[in-house]
């Protein structure tokens, strides 16, 4: 019986102490958690011409070797392209596209990878501390609408029927996140920590289910009449 009661003690102690092994294991800026330091970041601004700009480090950053490039996240998306991938997001759901998206070069979807990710690392998400940092659905939703409108294929997805525009938006996200952490992890290797790469599937499995907030699930279907513009 004292064997239990201190295996029970134990337990208890290190689900109370996973909050802060997350804060204090994560010390970088990835896509998953938004703030952090800047080794981690890209230098793209989303809005400043539509989202056609090449995104990535400036020559000093990329000299250095501390942050993810757009020819990175590039390389990894041409790779992505040419083969099927398994287990894309979240080690569950297959690499498979049905919007115009599919059609974007590996550069194309690496820019928007790029600006994504800035978008995030500004905001005050940091999922390794707590979920209710998580940037609400609608709010990503009105970012990649934005871009999309924006930018050089902004004829071709205002043309598209709803559906197809929601699927372009969802597809973008998803992918756009994968790409820019897969480059991270094959730039930094061993040095990702296995609570930022939790904090990560945790953002993609959240955006996956187009959740609002840590408990606010939605569907594609209830995406159709949403058409949030950014504020």
């Amino acid at each position: 019986m004292k064997s239990c009661a201190r295996i029970y003690k134990l337990a208890r102690a290190a689900r109370l102490a996973l909050p802060l092994l997350f804060v204090c294991a994560i010390g970088f800026s990835l896509t998953s958690c938004g703030k952090g330091t800047a080794e981690f970041g890209s230098s793209a601004d989303p809005s400043s011409d539509g989202g056609k700009a090449v995104a990535g480090a400036s020559e000093t950053e990329a000299a250095k070797g501390d942050r993810v490039t757009v020819e990175e996240v590039a390389a990894i998306a041409k790779v992505a392209d040419r083969d099927l991938v398994d287990g894309w997001i979240n080690g569950r759901d297959p690499r498979v596209f049905k919007s115009y998206y599919k059609t974007l070069t590996p550069m194309q979807k690496a820019q928007f990878a790029m600006a994504y990710h800035d978008m995030i690392e500004k905001s005050d998400q940091n999922l390794a501390q707590s979920y209710k940092t998580y940037i609400p659905y609608k709010k990503r939703v009105a970012f990649a609408r934005n871009y999309w409108e924006n930018s050089e294929f902004g004829a071709k997805f205002k043309s598209e029927i709803e559906k197809m525009q929601v699927a372009w938006i969802h597809e973008s996200l998803l992918d756009g996140s994968e790409l820019w952490w897969r480059a991270a992890e094959k730039r930094f290797g061993n040095a990702i920590s296995s609570p930022a790469q939790m904090a990560h599937d945790v953002e993609q499995n959240m955006v996956s289910k187009y959740m609002e907030d840590e408990g606010t699930e939605s569907t594609f279907s209830q995406q159709m009449t949403d058409k949030t513009k950014i504020r």
